[in-house]
């Protein structure tokens, strides 16, 4: 993929070397203080950090280093953010990293500039601050396009609850498609089904507009570069096509005029609270039993998605047998990317408490062809034990 800038309201720099040309003069536009927020400490590995910092030292930045940001980021870590932000009067957070680290700075710009406690202020009495503090990203892990929105999900480990927090916008995005290629695929897998699961989960949704025909595209285009380095042609084209495939996701012009299906993605947050497993992977797990229990009550839908999305022959099937036959060919689809299908593989020992748990806290979702029951939820999470 050739080089370009796009913004929509997100200003992106896509391309090879993005860092190295664009990151300074972007820089020139916040302050001094810069907080390099990042996880584990793999970029200081593969060169990423390094690359970063030569750019942040040339822009004559003083750097706060916030790390440690896990894969299923915590309400703690974010209001330790917060207090660092505070402290150090961070003029931008530069996330370095994928959904993870971006969803924690969000929620940490949310809570910088209010007096109580962010949790109570958003979740409990639904209050948005008007002033937020600023993020810019960095992308190394494609997955369900948060540097693209301005939400973000977190897990509160007291409430054992996991909810998405309205944040800033990124005020630039740089995504370099090397810089993807250092993940290794068991990292890289779990985000790639991330992006289409939220194509499907839109998809699904109970209207039918034009938005789905370009849907069909963008899963296509997925399903294909899985496919690709399931067999083994890991390649920067095939990366840089699930890097930009996970940015179109979340600009919501494919959730224009429609509502979608989010009952697994429910699920799968309500889940990530007890287990604390990888997004994409959990969501991987529970897809394929949550369509195989819904899919009669949106029949017409599945069959497209089998057909178009799937390429399975229709011939001398039922509209029902060529639905089902889609959603087989996408639990091949993972399996062939070396996910997990159950929880169990994950390494994650389910329980009925926790299922019970979960249900409690479910909402069922208007948008889908058949909105779930409590007791429904209980019977799917315990087939993905």
């Amino acid at each position: 993929m050739n080089k370009f800038e796009y913004a929509w309201p997100v200003k992106v720099y896509f391309g090879e070397n993005t860092v190295k040309e664009k990151l300074e003069s972007e820089l020139k536009n916040w302050g001094r203080n810069i907080m390099l927020a990042y996880g584990g400490g793999s970029i200081k590995k593969n060169g990423i950090y390094d690359e970063i910092m030569e750019v942040l030292k040339q822009a004559d930045k003083n750097v706060v280093e916030f790390s440690g940001i896990t894969a299923n980021p915590t309400y703690a870590k974010v209001q330790e953010g917060i207090e660092l932000y505070r402290k150090e009067e961070i003029d931008l957070i530069l996330a370095v990293g994928g959904g993870s680290v971006i969803d924690c700075c969000k929620i940490i710009t949310a809570g910088v500039y209010i007096d109580e406690d962010l949790w109570d202020s958003q979740i409990n009495h639904k209050q948005v601050a008007e002033k937020m503090g600023c993020f810019a990203a960095v992308i190394t892990m494609s997955g369900a396009g948060a540097e693209m929105d301005c939400l973000g999900a977190c897990s509160n480990e007291e409430l054992k609850l996991k909810k998405t927090f309205i944040g800033s916008y990124a005020k630039f995005v740089m995504e370099d498609p090397r810089y993807v290629m250092e993940a290794p695929l068991s990292m890289f897998m779990p985000g790639v089904f991330d992006s289409l699961s939220h194509c499907m989960e839109t998809f699904f949704g109970n209207v039918t507009n034009v938005h789905d025909e370009m849907n069909i595209g963008l899963m296509r285009n997925i399903v294909r570069n899985m496919r690709e380095l399931s067999a083994g042609n890991d390649t920067l084209t095939v990366r840089s096509d699930l890097m930009w495939d996970s940015s179109l996701i979340q600009m919501f012009l494919l959730n224009a005029g429609k509502p979608g299906d989010f009952q697994a993605h429910q699920m799968e947050n309500l889940l990530g609270a007890h287990s604390h497993g990888t997004h994409g992977v959990q969501l991987g797990i529970l897809q394929p039993v949550y369509y195989r229990h819904i899919y009669k009550y949106g029949a017409d839908k599945f069959a497209w998605f089998a057909r178009e999305v799937m390429d399975i022959d229709a011939e001398g099937k039922t509209k029902e047998e060529l639905a089902l036959a889609g959603i087989d060919a996408l639990e091949v689809l993972i399996k062939n990317a070396n996910l997990p299908l159950s929880f169990h593989e994950a390494g994650y020992e389910l329980t009925l408490e926790v299922a019970k748990d979960v249900a409690e806290n479910f909402i069922a979702s208007p948008g889908s062809c058949r909105p779930l029951s409590k007791e429904e939820v209980v019977e799917i999470i315990m087939k993905c034990k």
